[in-house]
């Protein structure tokens, strides 16, 4: 999807199944509901190119879709009274283990239970630098991704993480629990990710993206799945999750690129019922932000942080493992 101001454009796939417009655009997330799609449709604001448009006109491959979303009605960042796990915290900045299923900060169909909003119940302000609605934001985690973030309280502070980060001095490391076995024990993946063409939703491995660089490093291995240290020389949205897949090896359990039930087939037959039950006991990508290090952007310290990970991912590794899994992961 192109996106420019509140005006965007979709390129049906040639071959797509015949589909209704309205139902091809739910699937495809545009962030709007059935309802407000159709509406959008007779007002004229959603149209296929050179074609007249209707809520059931049926989408056969190949058609460009024009969308005008309609201004959003302006709204207050509020503070909310939800519980933070803080792992650091100064006058200058804070570092929270972010659970998984809460989104980092307010944006088009999650305004309110964000991180941000409890953040600013915790300090009552942060610096306006990051954006109306990203205040103090460096850097983000995906909603189903848990594990440490850091929020700037200060806008000086904020402008020098945000650089210490485009250099490479801020160092991120990731617990992913990836389907099958890496080919070594350390691999590269340098591939430049952008906008996935059919799915606005998702990212892939685009020719022309932009550069992108992940190193996964085995730390155990299971009959038919790997746990790797993911350490990001790069930070665009959803790398790891979309390098791991381009490797074949697909983070457990993200159901958005390949790690679901869909990849049981592939696996052994003798492990095909393990793998069930415990997709059953990961709702979600097994992806934690598990270590931050960096040297203070005010005291010139030096602060090496670590998140415990949550109790989906201890189960998991529990299932895996049996109580071996904390030696594992020293």
């Amino acid at each position: 999807m192109d996106v420019s101001s509140n005006r965007s454009t979709l390129a049906v796939p040639v071959d797509v199944i015949p589909c209704r417009i309205d139902i091809y655009l739910v699937q495809h997330g545009v962030g709007l509901s059935r309802s407000q799609i159709q509406k959008l449709i007779r007002v004229g604001n959603i149209r296929v190119v050179g074609k007249g448009t209707k809520p059931n006109f049926i989408l056969r491959g190949g058609e460009t879709i024009e969308i005008e979303f309609p201004p959003e009605e302006p709204r207050l960042l509020l503070p909310e009274e939800i519980p933070l796990d803080i792992i650091y915290e100064d006058e200058h900045l804070l570092v929270v283990n972010k659970p998984a299923g809460m989104v980092t900060h307010p944006a088009r169909g999650n305004w309110s239970g964000t991180l941000i909003n409890a953040v600013l119940h915790h300090t009552k302000e942060l610096p306006q630098i990051g954006g109306d609605f990203r205040p103090g934001i460096v850097h983000r985690l995906d909603k189903d991704t848990s594990g440490l973030i850091i929020i700037a309280r200060r806008a000086q502070v904020h402008l020098k993480l945000a650089e210490m980060l485009s250099k490479r001095q801020i160092s991120r490391k990731y617990l992913a629990l990836l389907w099958g076995h890496l080919s070594e024990d350390v691999v590269e993946v340098d591939a430049p990710i952008g906008h996935n063409q059919n799915d606005p939703t998702k990212r892939g491995i685009v020719p022309g993206g932009r550069p992108a660089k992940t190193q996964f490093r085995l730390k155990a291995q299971c009959d038919f799945l790997d746990l790797a240290e993911a350490k990001l020389f790069t930070g665009r949205t959803h790398q790891i999750r979309v390098h791991a897949q381009h490797i074949g090896h697909p983070v457990f359990g993200d159901g958005e690129y390949g790690g679901r039930e869909g990849r049981i087939s592939g696996i052994a037959p003798q492990f095909r019922v393990h793998a069930k039950k415990l997709l059953e006991l990961a709702p979600r990508q097994m992806l934690h932000a598990w270590r931050l290090s960096f040297a203070h952007p005010a005291t010139h310290e030096e602060i090496s942080l670590c998140a415990p990970l949550p109790s989906d991912f201890v189960a998991v590794l529990k299932d895996l493992m049996g109580d071996n899994w904390r030696r594992e992961i020293e």
